[in-house]
């Protein structure tokens, strides 16, 4: 798709040819937001991974101006369909905090409510079992699971949906966000996450089984993570 080249002109294009050949418009909302590649990829997922702002906001701009920005459309494809959750998941992939910032502002400008904030963004999973905190951790992103914590407070999300849905929650393969960020090799979000269990009180108990020596389906820990890529500052601070 033209969104995943990352070219403003190439939408810019598009859309001259949607004039040309007088698309009406259902046909214009099955292109800007709708169309979806064999994957099941949107057009608008595409745009979020590709980490350009500017071009997220030259697609958004466009369907704005064509009145696609419905609570129909909210409902089909922000919600039931989980876009957030696809998009969100391919903003973190890109680690563009201002692509993160960008989709916030319009679920609120789309009026979804706390619930379908809490749920359908912030906590959501894919078919894999793993949440948008798996994805960032797993790349290394502290300044995005930042980002998301803080967004996590103005949500007022309850500790323990925090500690069971992010902090401690497993993917189908068994693997936490702890696990996940070691993979990363990066210091700086293993104490981040440190810091949080501190935050969200886990217990010691917690911390030793569900944090430090979790495993994974095929009985692998972060020990072992950080060890077979030789991340040995990453071992020295577990």
């Amino acid at each position: 798709m033209a969104a995943g080249r990352g070219k403003v002109q190439v939408l810019e294009k598009m859309r001259d040819w949607t004039k040309e050949i007088r698309l009406n418009p259902e046909e214009l909302r099955k292109v800007v937001c709708l169309l979806k590649e064999n994957s099941g990829q949107r057009l608008l997922h595409n745009v979020a991974g590709s980490g350009k702002v500017e071009l997220l906001e030259e697609l958004w701009d466009w369907a704005k101006k064509l009145q696609l920005i419905s609570e129909k459309l909210r409902k089909k494809v922000f919600v039931k369909t989980q876009f957030w959750t696809n998009a969100l998941a391919q903003c973190t992939r890109s680690g563009n905090v201002e692509v993160l910032r960008k989709l916030w502002d319009w679920a609120k400008e789309l009026q979804l409510n706390p619930e379908e904030l809490r749920d359908d963004v912030l906590l959501s999973k894919d078919e894999s079992g793993q949440t948008t905190w798996h994805i960032a951790a797993s790349i290394g992103y502290v300044e995005l699971l930042e980002k998301m914590w803080d967004y996590a407070n103005k949500l007022q999300v309850k500790p323990e949906e925090l500690r069971n849905e992010s902090l401690l929650s497993k993917d189908k393969s068994g693997k936490t966000i702890w696990l996940k960020a070691t993979k990363s090799g990066t210091v700086k979000l293993l104490e981040k996450l440190w810091d949080w269990t501190n935050e969200l009180q886990l217990n010691p108990e917690e911390l030793r089984t569900e944090v430090l020596l979790s495993r994974d389906k095929y009985g692998n820990t972060a020990w072992h993570n950080a060890a077979s890529r030789g991340y040995f500052e990453l071992l020295g601070r577990m």
